[in-house]
């Protein structure tokens, strides 16, 4: 643990490039149900592998000349001394340094290197986690099967009437309960309870469900380029979808 200011300020940014990773990762994942132990552990570890691979990169680099790098010896040996002959440059390449790190914790978290794997190995690595990951929702799950499409979603209620639209947000939480809640946007199609037609809401734009009130739900993935239309109840939108899956009682 850091005894000093200086070593507090050290500790922290050596650690932030796992807490950027993190937040990424966040974004792009399920809500993970972690203890602050747990959550801290990962972090630290996470910082640890993308400050070892940014040192190795820069120190490959200057090996190279194609930039400065500082004495990393004489500065372990004597700090205060090294960095008063070479304060510039040193906090110049420090700021660099953690630049660099956050970037590759953030595109680490972030997972879009994953764009550039061959597709057999892409497809391989999205069963296995699908296959192996514990906390992943059937809504996670559903909606994000085709992230280049659009996700158009048909809700059967409790009651017995329809609503369809374009998905707008979901609760990401792990945990399948009622308290879960998803929206809808675009042309909102309604069928009320006993009807056999399905109309298109005037003047509305968004619509809220809640799980605790769904039955049956559809989804259809629908290429970006396409808008999907007003369908009778049950059916997928106009357009020709990529893939369409259904989920009963979430």
């Amino acid at each position: 643990m850091p005894t000093n200011v200086t070593g507090f300020v050290l500790l922290v940014v050596l650690a932030l490039p796992g807490y950027v990773y993190h937040q990424a990762l966040d974004r792009h994942v399920p809500k993970r149900v972690h203890t602050s132990f747990m959550e801290l552990v990962s972090i630290l570890f996470a910082s640890v592998i993308v400050d070892a691979v940014t040192l190795a990169v820069l120190t490959a680099g200057s090996r190279s000349g194609l930039w400065y790098s500082p004495d990393l010896r004489a500065l372990y040996r004597d700090p205060e001394a090294y960095i008063a002959d070479h304060f510039t440059a040193v906090w110049l390449w420090a700021a660099a340094a953690t630049t660099l790190a956050c970037v590759i914790g953030y595109a680490a978290g972030a997972g879009h290197w994953r764009k550039a794997l061959p597709v057999a190995v892409r497809n391989r690595l999205v069963a296995r986690t699908r296959r192996l990951e514990p906390q992943h929702s059937a809504w996670w799950l559903l909606f994000r099967e085709h992230p280049d499409t659009d996700v158009y979603v048909g809700c059967v209620l409790d009651d017995g009437s329809y609503l369809a639209g374009e998905l707008h947000s979901y609760s990401r939480v792990p945990t399948e309960h009622g308290d879960r809640e998803l929206t809808l946007r675009g042309d909102i199609s309604y069928r009320p309870p006993g009807d056999d037609a399905t109309v298109v809401l005037p003047e509305v734009n968004a619509a809220t469900v809640s799980a605790r009130r769904l039955t049956f739900l559809t989804v259809s993935y629908i290429p970006r380029a396409e808008a999907p239309a007003a369908t009778p109840a049950g059916t997928a939108p106009a357009a020709v979808p990529v893939a369409q899956a259904s989920q009963g009682q979430p």
